[in-house]
């Protein structure tokens, strides 16, 4: 009997604190089951985008370059024809201006841990 293995989820994280992204990047890996890969900046969430085309994307708004709207459609100019769920970060009470895409969830800090995995959960499925 051949096995049916799953194709590799990879989950990119935009995030410039070590402390917060070490924090998603074992929860995400244990709770959700994806491989992650953790981008500092967003040149770096460029470059691993155009090697490896992630599953999924969480990136947090404030950037030191760009934001993080600016980030995800630079992400989904690399492959325009994929769909590319994404969840931006932002500040509580931010207000953030974006065009509403089906792809792109805000998430307001604080959020809970089983929050983003549900979320992560319900867009995984999408």
């Amino acid at each position: 009997m051949v096995s049916q293995r799953k194709p590799t989820r990879f989950l990119l994280i935009v995030e410039e604190s070590e402390t917060t992204w070490k924090v998603l990047q074992r929860a995400i890996e244990q709770k959700a089951r994806y491989l992650t890969l953790v981008a500092k900046t967003s040149e770096e969430a460029i470059r691993f985008a155009r090697n490896i085309q992630p599953s999924l994307v969480l990136i947090q708004y404030h950037l030191p370059d760009l934001n993080g709207i600016e980030v995800y459609h630079r992400l989904k100019a690399i492959t325009p024809e994929k769909t590319l769920p994404t969840i931006v970060i932002v500040k509580e009470g931010e207000k953030v201006r974006h065009e509403p895409l089906p792809e792109l969830h805000l998430l307001e800090e604080p959020y809970s841990l089983d929050m983003l995995l549900q979320l992560l959960k319900h867009l995984s499925k999408g």
